[in-house]
């Protein structure tokens, strides 16, 4: 019993020296400034614990924001205005910092596309598919990201840079087939002047809204980001 007893204990050493071994093995993390990356080295237990802590984060943050809505619509016209109102463009002088969306909420700060980052991630912790692409204008070839966000059977754009959605001549939320029909105005939280939304919309079929699922937006959560990972390993 004696012998057992200590096999056991010894086993239990053992495990628990491989498992403090593993956490403490160095990864790696990515981080841009003004659009230059390098990776970081950090202990596994760290990233972990920094992706676990911004995913709990997320989902209170989101809880508080969306507490009263009654449907889709009203969780994504929140969670725009309040990422329209929260997030301010990124000052002049103060270098542009790409690292994770969460800490684009936390500076409170952000180019184009980290509105939009930050839009479709907070979509995503409220139950909504969500991503955000980038549409080449067809006049001047400028490329302008935006958000699309999926209310019942249909796919919606939202610019939360601009503070812009559309509604269609019925008074409803544009779809993005009322955009491609020209069946569209803009409806704007903001004064600022707006870009040409019309030549990006003639650009919206060459979208892939499948891709939805390794978004950014998608992968901040545990779960998704294991099924994810799941099927890619399945794939090969």
């Amino acid at each position: 019993m004696k012998k057992k007893i200590i096999s056991i204990a010894l086993i239990g050493t053992a495990i628990s020296a491989c498992i403090v071994f593993f956490l403490n093995l160095n990864v790696t993390t990515k981080q841009c400034i003004d659009y230059r990356c390098h990776a970081i080295q950090l202990p596994l237990y760290l990233k972990t614990l920094d992706f676990f802590d911004r995913h709990f984060n997320y989902k209170q943050l989101v809880k508080k924001i969306i507490q009263d809505a009654k449907n889709d619509e009203e969780r994504a016209l929140k969670i725009f205005s309040w990422t329209y109102n929260n997030i301010k463009r990124n000052p002049e002088g103060l270098p542009i910092m790409d690292d994770h969306v969460w800490y684009t909420i936390v500076r409170g700060y952000g180019v184009d596309d980290q509105f939009q980052d930050v839009f479709t991630t907070l979509c995503h912790y409220a139950g909504l598919d969500a991503f955000f692409d980038l549409l080449p204008s067809e006049k001047d070839k400028e490329i302008k990201p935006l958000s699309f966000v999926k209310l019942g059977d249909d796919w919606f754009i939202f610019d939360a840079y601009n503070g812009v959605y559309f509604k269609n001549a019925r008074g409803k939320m544009a779809s993005v087939k009322d955009l491609s029909s020209g069946d569209w105005q803009i409806v704007s939280l903001s004064r600022n002047e707006l870009p040409n939304y019309r030549d990006y919309f003639q650009n919206l079929n060459s979208i892939n809204y499948r891709n939805y699922r390794s978004s950014r937006a998608a992968l901040q959560s545990p779960l998704n980001r294991l099924i994810f990972w799941k099927e890619s390993k399945d794939k090969k």
